[in-house]
Protein backbone atom coordinates (compact mmCIF):
# COMPACT_ATOMS: atom_id res chain seq x y z
CA UNK A 1 0.00 0.00 0.00
CA UNK A 2 1.14 3.75 -0.16
CA UNK A 3 2.34 5.68 2.69
CA UNK A 4 -0.33 6.11 5.45
CA UNK A 5 -0.87 7.35 9.05
CA UNK A 6 -0.78 4.29 11.00
CA UNK A 7 -3.97 5.40 13.07
CA UNK A 8 -6.11 5.24 9.66
CA UNK A 9 -5.95 1.68 9.32
CA UNK A 10 -8.24 1.39 12.79
CA UNK A 11 -10.74 3.97 11.36
CA UNK A 12 -13.71 2.88 10.75
CA UNK A 13 -15.66 1.13 7.86
CA UNK A 14 -17.84 4.23 6.96
CA UNK A 15 -14.58 6.60 6.75
CA UNK A 16 -13.17 4.58 3.78
CA UNK A 17 -14.41 4.43 0.07
CA UNK A 18 -14.21 1.57 -2.37
CA UNK A 19 -12.12 2.16 -5.16
CA UNK A 20 -14.57 1.83 -9.01
CA UNK A 21 -12.39 -1.08 -10.56
CA UNK A 22 -13.58 0.99 -13.99
CA UNK A 23 -11.37 3.48 -12.68
CA UNK A 24 -8.42 0.84 -11.32
CA UNK A 25 -5.15 0.46 -13.98
CA UNK A 26 -3.41 -2.50 -13.42
CA UNK A 27 -0.05 -1.67 -14.95
CA UNK A 28 2.43 -5.20 -14.98
CA UNK A 29 5.94 -4.62 -15.17
CA UNK A 30 9.27 -7.21 -14.83
CA UNK A 31 9.40 -6.21 -10.93
CA UNK A 32 5.83 -6.43 -10.18
CA UNK A 33 2.16 -4.68 -10.59
CA UNK A 34 1.96 -0.94 -9.87
CA UNK A 35 -1.94 0.07 -9.14
CA UNK A 36 -3.23 3.52 -10.76
CA UNK A 37 -6.35 4.87 -9.97
CA UNK A 38 -8.12 7.54 -12.88
CA UNK A 39 -9.99 10.83 -11.78
CA UNK A 40 -12.17 11.23 -14.87
CA UNK A 41 -14.33 13.67 -12.64
CA UNK A 42 -10.74 15.91 -13.75
CA UNK A 43 -10.02 14.98 -17.39
CA UNK A 44 -13.10 12.85 -18.33
CA UNK A 45 -11.79 12.71 -22.01
CA UNK A 46 -8.25 11.58 -21.21
CA UNK A 47 -9.58 8.79 -18.51
CA UNK A 48 -11.47 7.76 -21.53
CA UNK A 49 -8.81 7.55 -24.07
CA UNK A 50 -6.50 5.62 -21.99
CA UNK A 51 -9.45 3.45 -20.95
CA UNK A 52 -9.94 2.40 -24.42
CA UNK A 53 -6.32 2.34 -25.45
CA UNK A 54 -5.49 -0.37 -22.64
CA UNK A 55 -8.43 -2.62 -23.88
CA UNK A 56 -7.48 -2.18 -27.43
CA UNK A 57 -3.91 -3.50 -25.79
CA UNK A 58 -2.10 -0.34 -27.19
CA UNK A 59 0.49 -0.55 -24.68
CA UNK A 60 1.25 -4.17 -24.10
CA UNK A 61 4.90 -4.95 -24.99
CA UNK A 62 5.72 -1.51 -25.00
CA UNK A 63 8.32 -0.22 -22.59
CA UNK A 64 9.10 2.99 -20.30
CA UNK A 65 11.55 4.57 -22.74
CA UNK A 66 11.73 7.67 -21.05
CA UNK A 67 12.80 7.56 -17.37
CA UNK A 68 14.23 10.18 -15.21
CA UNK A 69 15.58 9.98 -11.56
CA UNK A 70 13.62 12.20 -9.03
CA UNK A 71 11.15 13.55 -12.06
CA UNK A 72 9.15 10.90 -14.29
CA UNK A 73 8.97 7.36 -15.88
CA UNK A 74 7.20 8.03 -19.47
CA UNK A 75 5.56 5.11 -21.40
CA UNK A 76 4.07 4.42 -24.65
CA UNK A 77 5.90 4.02 -28.13
CA UNK A 78 8.37 6.23 -27.75
CA UNK A 79 9.01 10.28 -28.56
CA UNK A 80 6.84 11.49 -30.57
CA UNK A 81 3.51 9.81 -32.06
CA UNK A 82 4.01 9.80 -35.51
CA UNK A 83 6.42 6.95 -35.44
CA UNK A 84 4.85 3.65 -35.19
CA UNK A 85 6.84 1.06 -37.49
CA UNK A 86 7.80 -0.67 -34.31
CA UNK A 87 4.35 -1.49 -33.00
CA UNK A 88 1.16 -2.73 -35.61
CA UNK A 89 -1.42 -2.10 -32.90
CA UNK A 90 -0.61 1.71 -32.82
CA UNK A 91 0.06 1.80 -36.37
CA UNK A 92 -3.38 0.49 -37.26
CA UNK A 93 -4.60 1.95 -35.53
CA UNK A 94 -3.34 5.51 -34.91
CA UNK A 95 -6.28 7.31 -36.27
CA UNK A 96 -7.87 6.19 -33.69
CA UNK A 97 -6.31 8.47 -30.92
CA UNK A 98 -6.41 12.14 -32.51
CA UNK A 99 -4.71 14.99 -30.22
CA UNK A 100 -6.43 15.44 -26.99
CA UNK A 101 -8.00 19.16 -25.95
CA UNK A 102 -6.38 20.00 -22.90
CA UNK A 103 -8.14 19.38 -19.38
CA UNK A 104 -5.56 21.27 -17.20
CA UNK A 105 -8.44 21.93 -15.00
CA UNK A 106 -11.82 22.28 -14.00
CA UNK A 107 -14.37 24.24 -11.94
CA UNK A 108 -14.12 24.08 -8.35
CA UNK A 109 -15.68 21.91 -6.30
CA UNK A 110 -17.14 23.33 -2.81
CA UNK A 111 -16.16 22.61 0.59
CA UNK A 112 -17.19 19.75 2.27
CA UNK A 113 -15.92 17.83 -0.91
CA UNK A 114 -12.56 19.89 -0.54
CA UNK A 115 -10.56 19.44 2.22
CA UNK A 116 -7.90 22.52 2.46
CA UNK A 117 -4.47 21.90 4.03
CA UNK A 118 -4.69 25.05 5.80
CA UNK A 119 -1.42 26.79 4.93
CA UNK A 120 0.70 28.58 2.45
CA UNK A 121 1.73 26.68 -0.45
CA UNK A 122 4.55 27.83 -2.65
CA UNK A 123 2.59 26.82 -6.54
CA UNK A 124 -0.91 27.44 -5.95
CA UNK A 125 -2.85 29.99 -3.78
CA UNK A 126 -4.65 26.80 -2.06
CA UNK A 127 -4.17 23.57 -1.70
CA UNK A 128 -6.42 20.42 -0.36
CA UNK A 129 -7.56 16.91 -1.17
CA UNK A 130 -10.61 16.17 -3.04
CA UNK A 131 -11.78 12.61 -2.93
CA UNK A 132 -8.53 10.98 -1.83
CA UNK A 133 -6.37 13.29 -4.01
CA UNK A 134 -4.14 15.87 -3.89
CA UNK A 135 -5.58 19.03 -5.63
CA UNK A 136 -4.50 22.58 -5.66
CA UNK A 137 -6.98 25.54 -6.55
CA UNK A 138 -7.54 29.73 -7.35
CA UNK A 139 -10.51 31.05 -5.31
CA UNK A 140 -10.31 33.83 -7.44
CA UNK A 141 -10.76 31.77 -10.72
CA UNK A 142 -12.80 29.34 -9.51
CA UNK A 143 -10.66 26.59 -10.89
CA UNK A 144 -8.47 23.66 -9.33
CA UNK A 145 -6.51 20.93 -10.62
CA UNK A 146 -4.41 17.68 -9.73
CA UNK A 147 -0.97 18.41 -8.01
CA UNK A 148 2.10 16.56 -9.73
CA UNK A 149 3.29 15.04 -6.39
CA UNK A 150 5.13 11.66 -6.39
CA UNK A 151 2.76 9.23 -7.90
CA UNK A 152 0.58 11.11 -10.20
CA UNK A 153 -0.38 9.87 -13.63
CA UNK A 154 -0.19 12.29 -16.88
CA UNK A 155 -0.57 12.46 -20.79
CA UNK A 156 2.62 13.51 -21.65
CA UNK A 157 2.27 16.46 -25.03
CA UNK A 158 4.25 18.07 -27.86
CA UNK A 159 4.44 22.34 -27.19
CA UNK A 160 0.90 22.91 -28.39
CA UNK A 161 -1.81 22.60 -25.11
CA UNK A 162 -4.06 20.27 -27.20
CA UNK A 163 -1.40 17.78 -28.68
CA UNK A 164 -1.55 14.38 -25.83
CA UNK A 165 -2.36 11.36 -27.87
CA UNK A 166 -1.09 8.29 -26.22
CA UNK A 167 1.87 8.83 -24.45
CA UNK A 168 1.52 8.77 -20.75
CA UNK A 169 3.90 9.62 -17.78
CA UNK A 170 3.96 8.85 -14.05
CA UNK A 171 5.76 10.94 -11.45
CA UNK A 172 8.71 9.42 -9.57
CA UNK A 173 10.33 12.32 -7.85
CA UNK A 174 9.50 15.60 -6.60
CA UNK A 175 10.53 18.31 -9.41
CA UNK A 176 7.36 18.28 -11.59
CA UNK A 177 5.06 20.86 -9.03
CA UNK A 178 6.43 23.62 -11.96
CA UNK A 179 4.37 20.91 -14.54
CA UNK A 180 0.74 21.98 -12.57
CA UNK A 181 -1.71 23.01 -14.41
CA UNK A 182 0.27 22.36 -17.63
CA UNK A 183 -0.19 19.05 -18.46
CA UNK A 184 -3.29 17.13 -17.65
CA UNK A 185 -3.09 14.95 -14.62
CA UNK A 186 -5.74 12.52 -14.21
CA UNK A 187 -4.59 9.70 -11.76
CA UNK A 188 -2.61 8.41 -8.81
CA UNK A 189 -0.71 5.22 -7.82
CA UNK A 190 -1.92 3.45 -4.86
CA UNK A 191 0.53 0.64 -4.62
CA UNK A 192 3.78 -0.26 -7.05
CA UNK A 193 5.18 2.63 -6.70
CA UNK A 194 8.56 0.61 -5.76
CA UNK A 195 8.36 -1.73 -8.84
CA UNK A 196 8.75 1.99 -11.00
CA UNK A 197 11.53 3.24 -8.84
CA UNK A 198 14.09 0.08 -9.96
CA UNK A 199 12.66 1.19 -13.99
CA UNK A 200 15.99 1.92 -16.55
CA UNK A 201 17.02 5.57 -15.97
CA UNK A 202 17.93 7.54 -19.11
CA UNK A 203 20.53 10.32 -18.92
CA UNK A 204 18.28 13.33 -18.79
CA UNK A 205 21.46 15.57 -20.58
CA UNK A 206 20.83 13.42 -23.70
CA UNK A 207 17.40 13.25 -25.27
CA UNK A 208 16.01 14.40 -22.22
CA UNK A 209 16.13 11.14 -21.11
CA UNK A 210 15.04 8.81 -23.71
CA UNK A 211 17.09 5.42 -23.27
CA UNK A 212 18.35 5.17 -26.86
CA UNK A 213 19.57 0.80 -26.21
CA UNK A 214 15.24 -0.32 -26.39
CA UNK A 215 17.16 -3.22 -24.97
CA UNK A 216 17.61 -1.27 -21.67
CA UNK A 217 14.00 0.09 -21.62
CA UNK A 218 11.77 -1.71 -19.15
CA UNK A 219 8.86 -3.21 -20.54
CA UNK A 220 5.58 -2.44 -20.33
CA UNK A 221 4.30 -6.48 -19.79
CA UNK A 222 0.40 -5.33 -20.12
CA UNK A 223 -2.05 -2.90 -18.81
CA UNK A 224 -5.35 -3.56 -17.88
CA UNK A 225 -8.95 -2.00 -16.06
CA UNK A 226 -9.91 -4.22 -13.22
CA UNK A 227 -13.66 -3.91 -14.51
CA UNK A 228 -12.39 -6.38 -17.13
CA UNK A 229 -11.00 -9.31 -15.11
CA UNK A 230 -13.69 -11.34 -13.20
CA UNK A 231 -14.32 -10.02 -9.42
CA UNK A 232 -13.04 -13.41 -7.97
CA UNK A 233 -9.40 -12.43 -9.53
CA UNK A 234 -9.85 -8.75 -9.65
CA UNK A 235 -7.33 -6.75 -7.50
CA UNK A 236 -9.83 -4.67 -5.02
CA UNK A 237 -8.76 -1.34 -3.33
CA UNK A 238 -9.80 1.55 -0.78
CA UNK A 239 -9.16 4.96 -0.18
CA UNK A 240 -9.43 6.83 3.11
CA UNK A 241 -12.33 9.44 2.80
CA UNK A 242 -10.01 12.92 3.10
CA UNK A 243 -13.20 14.81 4.00
CA UNK A 244 -13.79 12.25 7.21
CA UNK A 245 -12.44 13.25 11.02
CA UNK A 246 -10.15 10.62 10.89
CA UNK A 247 -8.17 12.08 7.92
CA UNK A 248 -8.79 15.25 9.46
CA UNK A 249 -7.52 14.18 12.39
CA UNK A 250 -4.53 12.50 11.03
CA UNK A 251 -3.74 15.86 9.47
CA UNK A 252 -3.06 17.90 12.73
CA UNK A 253 -0.98 14.93 14.26
CA UNK A 254 1.29 15.45 11.41
CA UNK A 255 0.80 19.20 11.56
CA UNK A 256 1.82 18.86 15.23
CA UNK A 257 3.85 15.60 16.20
CA UNK A 258 3.69 14.66 19.76
CA UNK A 259 6.55 11.89 18.91
CA UNK A 260 9.11 12.31 21.70
CA UNK A 261 11.44 11.30 18.41
CA UNK A 262 11.23 15.31 17.93
CA UNK A 263 13.61 17.16 20.48
CA UNK A 264 12.97 19.79 18.23
CA UNK A 265 9.48 20.27 17.03
CA UNK A 266 9.58 20.84 13.22
CA UNK A 267 6.94 23.96 11.98
CA UNK A 268 3.52 23.45 11.80
CA UNK A 269 3.49 23.50 8.13
CA UNK A 270 2.68 21.08 5.51
CA UNK A 271 3.76 20.21 2.20
CA UNK A 272 0.85 18.90 -0.26
CA UNK A 273 3.02 16.44 -1.46
CA UNK A 274 4.40 15.27 1.53
CA UNK A 275 0.84 14.31 3.18
CA UNK A 276 0.05 10.44 2.51
CA UNK A 277 -3.48 9.05 1.88
CA UNK A 278 -3.77 5.97 3.26
CA UNK A 279 -4.75 3.18 0.78
CA UNK A 280 -5.38 -0.37 2.35
CA UNK A 281 -6.03 -3.78 -0.46
CA UNK A 282 -8.46 -5.68 0.30
CA UNK A 283 -8.29 -8.25 -1.82
CA UNK A 284 -5.07 -11.04 -1.77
Amino acid sequence: MLALFPASLAAPESDWRDVNPQDLVLIDTNYGQVAVELAPEFAPNHAARLRALIRAHFYDGLSFYRVIDGFVAQGGIGEGTASTKDHPVADADLSKWPPLKAEFDRVSKPEPDFTPLRNADLMAPEVGFENGFSVARDPGEGREWLVQCPGTLAFARDNGPDTATTEFYIVIGQAPRRLDRDLTAFGRVLSGMQYLQKLERGDPDIDSGVIADVHKRDPIIRMRIAADIPAKDRPAYQVIRTESKTFSDALELRRHPTSPFYFRKPPPVLDICGVPVAVKRTTP
